[in-house]
């Protein structure tokens, strides 16, 4: 069996092969100009160097890139070895920092087992990925957008900024857009009558009190303000105008998005999981199982793992009488991002979730820490019922009756019993607080608090 570490770059593959001794038994470059199908030229160099070739483990630091992702299709093993963990042997062993020497580490981490299978997913939920992420650029291009127009503006005339206030959209109102591209300076709007606006508005799309939100914009336009001179002016319209299709056109591009993002979610498996939650709509459940896809048991393994990896569930640094819990950095940012949204969408929408998150606020906790345990929570129950295949009732989540008003009712972890028998535990000899935790199931901090009565100190 052979171990094959692959260090990739835009021009070309550097590829080192070892066998189960370490001994290397070739290495080899693939020029991407130089080869048609680096895939098949991979193949080439693999089938002299052994006779069971086709069952080499491949060792890439990047399994999205097109080659990796032509290794698994294929059907060959293809592992995913941390860039930071190599970073952290290549320094350790003091070796250079060469495409060719990097290929020779990836395939000795491959070898050691230092690596993590990769675990494909359908075409479903990969379409869905590619659809979430690429509607997540359109919207911050989007945003990109709106402030450069809101700062050409500020720049020359204040008074169309605050023209449409946040509350109905600001610059991103069709009708806003529609009257700066029809008057994009400040004597062109005082030049906008009543009857100019009301059709202005009618095209992009307002049906009610048209009349009264003309007269409100003529109103605003005719009043005196800092003028430049003409010459100027008209070059800052120009700029305007560009800004203003630059907007419309990212504006567009993210509704089409959004409606194929739509589309990619629904069909997505585990779309009747996630739609039952309540505050998370189309496009924070697309973003959750665009970054979770359709096999988390085989992908992550435990629900904590799952937690880890979204970056909310916390890390300790325990040394002799310190305990330290800080906030997990190395995590996936996206995944991150969409809990705490849909942490925070779902205070306003479950009683449940927002009797926790005042609870968690009682007890000490920031607003972004209560918001992250309230996250957790969610995300371990959408693991469990994707793993046995239960639907999510936030009833069963947070321990209420929805037909008595929604109000949470608190359960303790441990009943007297428990609690009189944890405390026997402590007493016997060789007890420790781990061991009777693990024994019934909760945590270090349970036992703190409920068995031996000491508060935790935050």
């Amino acid at each position: 069996m052979l171990f094959a570490g692959c260090d990739w770059s835009d021009r070309w593959l550097d590829v080192a092969v070892v066998d189960r001794s370490g001994a290397v038994l070739g290495e080899t470059r693939i020029v991407y100009a130089e080869t048609p199908d680096p895939f098949d030229r991979y193949r080439e160099f693999l089938a002299p160097l052994g006779r069971r070739w086709r069952a080499t483990v491949t060792g890439i630091e990047d399994v999205n890139i097109l080659f990796a992702r032509a290794l698994a299709a294929s059907g060959l093993e293809v592992v995913h070895v941390d860039p930071t963990r190599a970073a952290r042997h290549r320094a350790a062993l003091g070796t250079p920092k060469t495409d060719r020497a990097d290929a020779r580490l990836i395939a000795s981490m491959t070898l050691a087992g230092e690596c993590r299978p990769l675990v494909a997913t359908s075409p479903t939920a990969e379409a869905l990925r590619v659809v979430a992420h690429a509607h997540r650029a359109a919207v911050a291009h989007r945003v990109e957008a709106l402030h450069s127009l809101r700062a050409a503006l500020m720049r020359f005339w204040p008074a169309a900024v605050s023209a449409w206030p946040a509350s109905v959209g600001g610059l991103r109102n069709p009708q806003a857009r529609a009257v700066l591209a029809a008057a994009p300076g400040p004597r062109a709007a005082a030049r906008l009558d009543r009857r100019s606006l009301a059709a202005l508005l009618t095209a992009a799309g307002r049906k009610r009190t048209v009349q009264d939100e003309a007269e409100r914009l003529r109103m605003i336009f005719c009043r005196p303000v800092m003028l430049l001179d003409p010459r100027v002016e008209d070059a800052e319209a120009l700029r305007i105008g560009y800004l203003l299709a630059a907007l419309d056109q990212v504006v567009r591009r993210a509704d089409e998005l959004e409606r194929d993002l739509a589309q990619h979610y629904a069909a997505h498996p585990f779309h009747p999981v996630v739609s039952r939650v309540p505050g998370v709509g189309t496009t924070l459940g697309a973003y959750l199982l665009a970054e979770i896809g359709d096999r988390p048991v085989e992908r992550f393994g435990s629900g904590r793992s799952l937690t880890a990896y979204a970056g909310v569930a916390p890390i300790t640094w325990a040394s002799g009488q310190t305990v330290r819990v800080a906030f997990r950095r190395a995590s996936s940012t996206y995944l991150r991002s969409t809990v705490h949204a849909v942490a925070f969408s779902m205070t306003s929408h479950s009683p449940g979730a927002q009797a926790y998150y005042r609870m968690r606020r009682s007890a000490g906790d920031a607003h972004a820490t209560a918001l992250r345990k309230l996250g957790r929570k969610v995300l371990l129950c959408l693991y469990r019922c994707m793993a046995s295949g239960l639907p999510y009732e936030d009833a069963i989540v947070f321990g209420y009756d929805p037909a008595a008003g929604g109000t949470p009712s608190r359960r303790r972890p441990l009943d007297e019993e428990q609690i009189a028998h944890a405390r026997e535990m402590l007493a016997t000899p060789g007890g420790t607080v781990a061991a009777t935790a693990r024994a019934f199931g909760v945590s270090t901090q349970t036992i703190y608090r409920h068995v031996l009565g000491r508060p935790w100190a935050r």
